[in-house]
């Protein structure tokens, strides 16, 4: 057996894998694997395998910690173990062409997923490659891994006490909830909340201060039975509203968190009653959390985050409402020609979120002069300047980072903001106000209705940095 580095275009999935039944193709086989490679139910392994996607996106396929096992087929690679591993990666590389393989909220994740982390999703892996003299050996290392513990000979599972043991050398609350969790309600925590691949998910969100404080843990060496529950509780809460939104736990932010979990359930122990503010604040969140990422089906989704817009500021109240109407009225569906007719009909509202933000962040007296008084003529020159002062300045960048606004990390920013040409985006949104879109194909209006979107919440985000102390 010997290393070798190869495209992942060139590994082929086993159609003989025992995990499923026998495959007659490439397409069976990851169709199997997808519905059925779970023997207890088809929910149970289609839910596995988009935990395993999610996390090989978020996290990147860590190809040194377990080498892929293969044998020679002519060119190309048969994957003898790790065929979850390769579906996972080979729907995160396109997963337009398995589309109809895929329930379309799997498709919908799977998509936004490709499009948010290309560069985690490898296009070649190192394998290890059996040739055919070195079958029994390859069984045998096959056997045991999948064949239990073999009286020792094979992998032991640890106990909860050695969980605990584990977990206790980490210092997140997350992680030492997981052994006493798993001692009172027969799951661990991470495993409760998606198995292996959401530990970090699970640590982030525990380790969010609304979250300690709600969860009020006295001593988190030696976590009472009360506490527990109340943790359950929280546990339920977040999963509940994580499936009804179609949202991934690592999407969920500290806003998010405090907004939709931890209020609920404060207001539901006290018996209090929502006010209309919160009413009407909790329908923003709930209809811009529900177009999440779909950046194909909803215009503007990519950056139209309720938690990223102030929508207490009054400078910035028209172009928000124009925002929360987008999300609640921008969804594209039904047929292509239907979808079309749609994009067609609120092209010309773009132009107009430019306008807006302008206006406010005008309005918001932070000491912007644009070059032109009128914010309806030469947009582009207006909307350039303002562009300018976000590219200058690298603490409004780092501003953005730390809140995890828009951005995880300073570089995605930085590439983000550099990169963007708002002013030619504008000019095609001029065109589409004044003219007509129906030149544009449908790929180009939605390019168009997020690059506006981001400027809007740019806008507004530079208005509160400007205002802080870090903006003076």
């Amino acid at each position: 057996m010997k290393r070798e580095h190869v495209d992942v275009d060139n590994l082929l999935l086993w159609e003989a894998n025992p995990r499923v039944e026998a495959a007659d193709s490439q397409m069976d086989e990851l169709d199997k694997i997808y519905n059925f490679s779970n023997p207890s139910s088809q929910n149970t392994s289609k839910r596995q395998l988009m935990k395993l996607i999610e996390s090989i996106a978020v996290n990147g396929y860590q190809n040194d910690v377990e080498p892929i096992l293969t044998v020679r087929k002519g060119q190309k690679y048969v994957v003898q173990d790790a065929n979850r591993r390769l579906s996972s990666i080979k729907l995160l590389r396109n997963p337009d062409r398995y589309r109809e393989l895929l329930d379309e909220k799997d498709y919908r994740r799977v998509k936004s997923l490709s499009e948010e982390y290309p560069t985690n999703i490898p296009s070649q892996l190192d394998v290890v490659v059996f040739e055919d003299d070195e079958e029994a050996t390859l069984k045998d290392i096959l056997s045991r891994k999948h064949n239990g513990p073999l009286d020792g000979v094979g992998t032991l599972p640890w106990s909860t006490e050695a969980k605990g043991r584990f977990f206790a050398q980490k210092k997140t609350l997350a992680d030492r909830l997981e052994a006493p969790f798993e001692e009172q309600f027969g799951q661990s925590l991470t495993s409760y909340l998606g198995g292996s691949n959401a530990i970090t998910s699970t640590r982030r969100v525990f380790g969010f201060s609304d979250v300690k404080k709600y969860l009020n843990i006295e001593d988190e060496d030696h976590v009472k039975s009360e506490e527990l529950d109340r943790v359950k509780e929280f546990a339920d809460e977040i999963k509940g509203y994580c499936q009804e939104h179609e949202m991934l736990l690592s999407r969920m932010r500290k806003d998010d968190v405090r907004q939709n979990i931890i209020i609920p359930l404060q207001e539901k122990k006290n018996s209090t009653t929502v006010t209309p503010l919160l009413a009407v604040k909790r329908t923003m969140q709930e209809l811009l959390n529900n177009v999440a990422t779909n950046r194909d089906r909803h215009l503007g989704a990519r950056y139209n985050n309720q938690s990223w817009l102030d929508i207490n500021n009054s400078d910035f109240v028209d172009v928000n409402f124009l925002l929360i109407g987008l999300a609640a009225n921008g969804k594209l569906d039904g047929e292509g020609y239907q979808r079309w007719a749609k994009a067609y009909l609120l092209a010309p509202s773009i132009r107009v979120i430019y306008e807006l933000s302008l206006l406010s962040i005008v309005k918001a007296d932070i000491g912007i002069v644009l070059p032109q008084s009128n914010v309806s003529k030469e947009h582009k020159k207006n909307v350039n300047s303002v562009h300018e002062l976000f590219k200058t300045d690298p603490r409004f960048l780092q501003f953005l980072s730390e809140g995890r606004i828009v951005f995880d990390t300073f570089s995605e920013g930085q590439s983000v903001i550099m990169h963007r040409d708002f002013g030619a985006s504008v000019d095609d949104a001029n065109l589409a106000s004044h003219k007509s879109a129906k030149d544009y194909n449908i790929e180009t209006v939605i390019n168009l209705f997020d690059d506006a979107v981001l400027f809007a919440v740019l806008c507004q985000q530079y208005s509160l940095f400007k205002k802080s102390d870090r903006g003076n």
